[in-house]
């Protein structure tokens, strides 16, 4: 395997936090710069209203989150960009999003059928709808997360169900 290809299979995609409202202005800079690192923000177009018009914006759909694809020697360049704060890890590595996550992620961008969405952190003490998991008109509260396990309070059961997340 010659070098070039050897570092083409080296990329990897991670998870970079930015600061609020400069997603779309990060990802310029790093895809204009001559860093070798690509960088992409899933976004869609929502339409705002104020008092006395309407207008079309493009929104990031994960907010504060840029999506980059480099060599792990590469990954720490991006640090000298304002607005960029630090990457995701997952069990004390950097986190890797999947290609086929972030092919995923550019069919929503691209296509204007998609109306909404959610992206929803799961916390302790919040209710949600059980109906998903297979179980019918049910709530439940989560009492913890950790890692990729949520333990949910079945109230009128009297359980509390352990569910794994992918």
């Amino acid at each position: 395997m010659s070098l070039v290809n050897k570092e083409k299979s080296n990329l990897n995609w991670h998870v970079l936090y930015v600061r609020a409202k400069q997603e779309f202005k990060i990802e310029d800079h790093i895809n204009n710069s001559d860093f070798d690192i690509e960088a992409f923000c899933p976004s869609r177009i929502e339409t705002r209203i104020w008092s006395d018009r309407k207008k079309k914006v493009s929104v990031p759909i994960l907010p504060s989150i840029i999506l980059i694809k480099t060599q792990e020697s590469l990954r720490d360049k991006v640090f000298s960009i304002p607005g960029t704060i630090r990457y995701l890890f997952w069990l004390g590595k950097p986190a890797i999003v999947k290609e086929t996550e972030i092919e995923q992620l550019r069919f929503v961008s691209q296509h204007k059928d998609i109306v909404s969405h959610e992206v929803e952190v799961l916390k302790p003490g919040k209710t949600i709808n059980l109906k998903p998991f297979g179980f019918s008109d049910a709530n439940g509260i989560i009492e913890k997360v950790s890692n990729n396990v949520c333990w949910i309070i079945l109230e009128t059961l009297g359980f509390t169900i352990k569910v794994t997340l992918k």
